[in-house]
């Protein structure tokens, strides 16, 4: 999906200026159908590192900004928590919007959210980018071509140090989507979603708090049945033990894509730290303009596609097995394996402002729109609810996946 430079140009707001939007910013400011108008934040020292890179307004207050004249969409990047009063506000403002995930914590914050979007005849959607990764797509491609077959699992692991990263208050409290499955979650279960074709029929899992010093959910396990007869089997744990990396980096003469994980590393910097107050100024210098930020893009770049990248991927069908890899896909078909390559350039994010662009301008709902965020969010719910029941939980609130055109 490629930007027209001939289409009309959309002013966009962004409204919490941590790591998220960090990310997200640049990709905006490079396509020429967005203008990086505006941008809200609590902290002066992150709008004033905001103002020295981009011309926009700057406001400390989320509502000042829905409610002024300076953008046509805003993007909500606050923590979790804040997400449906922010999106709330810049609907009922006259702005269309980008949510981060997860959208909301609970389905009848997705309702108000969707309501609300329909009522004032504007666009939400939600900010999944990875699910618009090249390799997510090529994968949901072939799904759709039925070239091997049916999609029958999908397996991933993902093993990393998400919990002993330096964490904010919101991010280690669960009543504030804090833990791995509110964080993290989104981003796999969407992908698995998107690829499996969005209808998920029941949800088996375990989710673990085992250190009560990070009181949060560090890790799930689980089993997801679509109701097209697809399985997945999807485990992320954020305990700083093994990293799952070191079964997707590649070693090309003395080269190690991506950087070899470090054992322990954020545990040991956590230890270093020794109070809450420095793991918090830890944390903000991830947020945009500071110093953990640059060197956390120094470290990346030239590789984008690096979460996705985090652990094992593979996905079985009736002929063939494909697994993500450091260039692209591997296919391992019935009598030969082949690769086929990916961009390097793109990490998903890039498609996903525009696919939201062309949705605006279209009149249209995007692909990722309010009702397939929620139905996330129902993944995420039944996570917890299985955990805890120790059941299988039956969905009822899915969507099945709109593809790209």
């Amino acid at each position: 999906m490629t930007s027209n430079p001939q289409s009309p140009t959309l002013r966009v707001g962004i409204i919490g200026l941590g790591g998220g939007a960090s990310a997200m910013i640049p990709k905006f400011a490079r396509n020429p159908s967005y203008h990086v108008a505006a941008a809200a934040d609590i902290d002066q020292g992150q709008l004033d590192a905001f103002s020295s890179r981009y011309e926009g307004k700057t406001y400390l207050s989320a509502e000042e900004l829905c409610n002024s004249n300076d953008a046509d969409i805003i993007y909500v990047a606050t923590p979790n928590q804040f997400h449906t009063e922010h999106v709330l506000m810049a609907l009922n403002g006259g702005k269309h919007v980008l949510v981060e995930k997860p959208m909301t914590l609970n389905l009848e914050d997705a309702d108000a959210m969707i309501e609300a979007a329909d009522r004032n005849g504007l666009q939400l959607g939600v900010n999944v980018k990875h699910s618009f990764a090249p390799r997510v797509r090529k994968v949901r491609d072939m799904v759709r071509s039925g070239e091997l077959g049916n999609l029958r699992m999908v397996n991933w692991w993902y093993y990393n140090d998400w919990l002993y990263s330096p964490r904010t208050v919101e991010e280690l409290t669960p009543e504030l989507g804090g833990g791995v499955p509110w964080r993290q979650g989104p981003h796999m279960f969407d992908i698995l979603r998107t690829i499996a074709g969005g209808m998920v029929r029941s949800v088996r899992a375990m989710t673990g708090t085992w250190d009560q010093t990070r009181p949060v959910a560090g890790c799930y396990s689980s089993f997801l049945e679509f109701e097209n007869g697809a399985t997945t089997n999807a485990v992320y744990s954020g305990n700083d033990h093994f990293n799952s990396r070191e079964f997707t980096h590649r070693v090309d003469e003395g080269d190690a894509w991506p950087d070899r994980p470090e054992y322990a590393r954020s545990r040991r910097a956590l230890i270093q730290a020794g109070d809450k107050a420095t793991e918090i100024e830890m944390k903000r210098s991830r947020r945009f303009g500071g110093s953990g930020r640059a060197e956390q893009e120094a470290r990346t770049q030239g590789r984008p596609s690096g979460w996705l990248l985090g652990g094992p991927f593979v996905a079985s069908f009736d002929e063939g097995d494909v697994r993500f890899t450091s260039d692209g896909i591997t296919v391992y078909g019935q009598t030969e394996k082949h690769d086929i390559p990916m961009p390097t350039d793109l990490d998903g994010r890039e498609a996903i402002i525009q696919e939201f662009h062309n949705a605006v301008i279209e009149g249209r709902p995007p692909v990722n729109d309010g009702r397939w965020g929620k139905a996330t969010v129902e993944v995420l719910l039944s996570l917890f609810e299985s955990s805890r029941e120790r059941k299988e939980v039956y969905l009822s609130h899915q969507t099945p996946t709109v593809d790209l055109a």
